[in-house]
């Protein structure tokens, strides 16, 4: 039986280091994953990415299993990961890759009671790692979350919303 999850306390995004095209790439990394990695299945939780003129969230692991997307502190037993498709380290996403990021975050957000505040780059937790890219802005990424959880700042939400206590 798979690992299984703690309490899920943080989200953490990431960027797959690909360009997106017109083609799904979704399976090709689910591949890599356990072809080359070894892993049962993909690391991640969910993930974005566009399909010609759609965008797509895909799924990945079950929320309920442990990942393999971000062991630094710990992170795999208590967090989900949401990959991205793309680069952004030399530009930053495209308003609707944001956008589309920020409305997947902040269902989660919602959904696993998770406070915007621990909406976290894979870098902040890896720092020889930029993911999702040096150009994502994540303070704007929490700041967005919070707003779309009825709070004006990222640091009253939870009280806000009166789920976490």
């Amino acid at each position: 039986m798979p690992d299984t999850l703690a309490k899920i306390s943080y989200l953490i995004l990431h960027c797959s280091d690909t360009e997106d095209g017109e083609v799904a790439d979704w399976d090709a990394i689910r591949r890599y994953h356990r072809q080359v990695n070894g892993w049962r299945d993909i690391g991640y939780h969910y993930g974005i990415e566009r399909v010609g003129n759609f965008w797509r969230l895909q799924l990945g692991r079950p929320p309920w299993v442990m990942g393999a997307h971000c062991r630094a502190g710990g992170r795999n037993h208590d967090s989900l990961g949401l990959c991205v498709v793309g680069r952004f380290d030399d530009a930053p996403p495209d308003r609707v890759t944001y956008e589309t990021a920020v409305m997947a975050l902040t269902q989660l957000a919602y959904i696993f009671r998770v406070p915007p505040e621990r909406v976290c780059g894979h870098r902040e937790f890896e720092t020889m790692k930029s993911c999702p890219g040096r150009m994502w802005d994540l303070d704007q990424t929490r700041i967005d979350v919070a707003k779309r959880l009825g709070s004006e700042t990222v640091t009253e939400s939870p009280a806000v919303l009166g789920l976490w206590r």
